[in-house]
């Protein structure tokens, strides 16, 4: 038996587990630069809650314990901490400012050659609402990404309300509609051009959801919008993307704002502003987030909210190609005893060094 990893489970060496570490601190300082606190949710939720906000997206580690409870590992960090706002801060007034950096695992088939463990550095403002609290949030993913110390990096920004109210009023069916969204989610134009020439679908609202894929750029592009959709009566939205769009711009100097109303994750529990984070040279995203107003209703408690996760692996990603160095994780310096000197002795030296912020390892004879 050769002593591997499991497929998509993998070790870390000290280089690398020394960056992973920095880009990750980094990351946190900026989320406690917003006033964000931490939180940490168990690794094992029961399925039958994280279910109750909607079937899981993407397919979870399921088993059984001992007491017969079917369980899963999480596959996403936002879920959990709607159950733990609703569940153990029962009570307290809202907002909440909470952010984690967690291991997060998803079942990938054989072929897609994905990683199964991945890490999420993320933030969930619960309880805000409006364009301030949605700008707060895409601020935020800015500056968590330039902490992280990726460049040239691009944020690109929709909102899932448009295209629910083309889908909804074209006249298909449920199957007909989750392909639509499968369709965007995955940014395939040929199946969103077929889907929307599909018997039965009304035409003007077909065109509409055809031509919507294509509408990127600034603030004019938030006009075509408009003006295509407003006659239909799918509007709604489009007011508070401008405003958003807006307030993050006036803002962040570092990275591109682009709207982008092909942009649609996989999650079906965003109900307004969602956006997706991208780095030159990397094909997939590094991170998405939007709001989700409903999802803590199924555990209780009724508040609007909104969030992102980034991938750590993916930043990661992102800095090697853009040619980053990973930090040193060889010692300032090395202490070894000198002539006549008792090892406490030595031991005090390096202990000296040491609150000096020095990194020291004790060297010589032992």
């Amino acid at each position: 038996m050769i002593p591997t990893t499991p497929r998509g489970f993998r070790d870390c060496l000290p280089t690398e587990a020394a960056w992973r570490q920095a880009v990750d601190r980094r990351v946190r300082d900026s989320f406690a630069a917003w006033g964000y606190l931490p939180i940490e949710t168990p690794t094992l939720e029961r399925l039958e809650v994280l279910e109750l906000a909607g079937a899981l997206s993407d397919t979870p580690f399921r088993f059984f314990d001992s007491d017969n409870n079917l369980l899963a590992l999480r596959p996403d960090c936002t879920l959990p901490a709607a159950r733990l706002t609703a569940l153990r801060l029962r009570g307290k007034e809202a907002p909440f400012r909470l952010c984690y950096s967690q291991r997060v695992f998803r079942e990938q088939g054989s072929l897609y050659g994905e990683d199964r463990e991945f890490t999420q550095m993320g933030i969930e403002f619960i309880g805000g609402t409006g364009a301030m609290a949605d700008a707060e949030v895409i601020c935020m993913l800015f500056d968590a990404l330039s902490a992280a110390g990726v460049r040239d990096f691009t944020v690109a920004l929709g909102t899932v309300k448009v295209l629910n109210a083309l889908v909804a009023g074209a006249g298909g069916d449920e199957l007909w509609q989750a392909a639509v969204r499968d369709a965007f989610h995955s940014s395939d134009f040929v199946a969103v051009d077929g889907l929307s020439t599909a018997e039965g679908i009304r035409p003007v609202y077909g065109r509409a959801i055809k031509e919507l894929n294509r509408i990127r750029g600034g603030l004019e592009a938030i006009e075509r919008c408009r003006e295509l959709v407003e006659p239909l009566g799918c509007d709604d939205g489009l007011d508070q993307l401008e405003a958003v769009f807006k307030l993050v711009s006036s803002t962040e100097e570092a990275g591109t704002l682009l709207v982008d109303f092909s942009v649609i994750s996989s999650f079906d529990y965003y109900t307004g502003i969602v956006f997706k984070a991208y780095a030159p040279g990397l094909g997939q995203s590094l991170g998405s987030g939007g709001r989700y107003d409903t999802t803590l209703e199924a555990f209780g408690r009724k508040e609007p909210a909104a969030g992102f996760a980034l991938g750590l692996e993916r930043v990661m990603q992102a800095l090697e190609a853009q040619g980053a160095q990973p930090p040193s994780v060889r010692p300032d310096a090395v202490v070894t005893p000198l002539e006549g000197e008792t090892p406490e002795q030595t031991f005090a030296r390096a202990a000296q060094l040491r609150r000096e912020g020095k990194r020291v390892v004790i060297g010589g004879e032992r």
